[in-house]
């Protein structure tokens, strides 16, 4: 006689979790090493040394570019345009080489436009002796 054995139940597949932790703490650590990490981008100021003395500046000395609230350009009282600024700071600096160039911008002012300026500001090789100011709302 012939002996049968019973049918065992199918066992069920199990899936290891145990190391699920370790592996994905490894794949953290290789995309945050081989990740390259973007460079912050931002005005690049070379800013004096803290001090509590106080200069007087004659106001003949500073020209002033003022920004309003609606992004409008001005040097002194004349309204100007972006093109407009470097011939007439190249024709001021070249009268007064100790000149300083202050950007005033109205605190509700398109940022990108204080940036507009200055970066034409920048683009004049005397101009060395630059001031950024803010003019505030109501004032």
């Amino acid at each position: 006689m012939a002996l049968f054995r019973k049918p065992r139940p199918p066992e069920e597949a199990e899936i290891p979790t145990a190391s699920m932790a370790d592996i994905a703490f490894l794949l953290i650590i290789f995309f945050m090493t081989t990740t390259i990490f973007a460079r912050d981008k931002g005005l690049k100021l070379v800013l004096p040394e803290k001090s509590t003395e106080i200069v007087k500046i004659k106001s003949k000395n500073i020209v002033k570019i003022s920004i309003n609230d609606l992004g409008q350009i001005f040097i002194g009282d004349q309204q100007v345009t972006l093109e407009q600024i470097q011939p007439i700071l190249k024709e001021k600096l070249s009268k007064n080489p100790k000149l300083i160039i202050l950007i005033k911008t109205h605190e509700k002012a398109p940022y990108e436009r204080m940036i507009q300026v200055f970066d034409e500001v920048k683009q004049v090789p005397e101009a060395k002796r630059v001031a950024l100011g803010m003019i505030k709302a109501g004032g």
